[in-house]
């Protein structure tokens, strides 16, 4: 699994070749939550900048993500990575309404 960010002006990659089951049971925490919502409410997409964060064992911070990440890719970049983990228990996020952003 990798990400992306624009840290210092740089473009840094950063990588996790293993996930924690912790992780994952995390994941599919939040995936219930959503489902209950159907929809991501602010809260929930700040949990989910945070469990990015987790997920990459905290090689970075969630401010280097909000700051890191162009706006018009937040919302996808977040979710193929909370969507990976979920696949690797065979779980779907499904489709979730809500705001875009558009």
């Amino acid at each position: 699994m990798q990400i992306t960010l624009r840290i210092d002006e740089k473009e840094k990659i950063f990588t996790n070749d293993f996930v924690k089951a912790r992780v994952f049971r995390n994941a599919l925490k939040i995936n219930q939550r959503i489902r209950e919502n159907g929809e991501i409410t602010v809260d929930l997409f700040d949990e989910l900048v945070e469990f990015v964060v987790i997920a990459f064992s905290n090689q970075f911070t969630v401010d280097e993500v909000w700051d890191g990440l162009e706006a018009r890719g937040l919302q996808p970049e977040i979710m193929r990575i909370f969507n990976d983990v979920l696949g690797f228990g065979g779980y779907e996020t499904g489709e979730v309404q809500g705001d875009q952003g558009n």
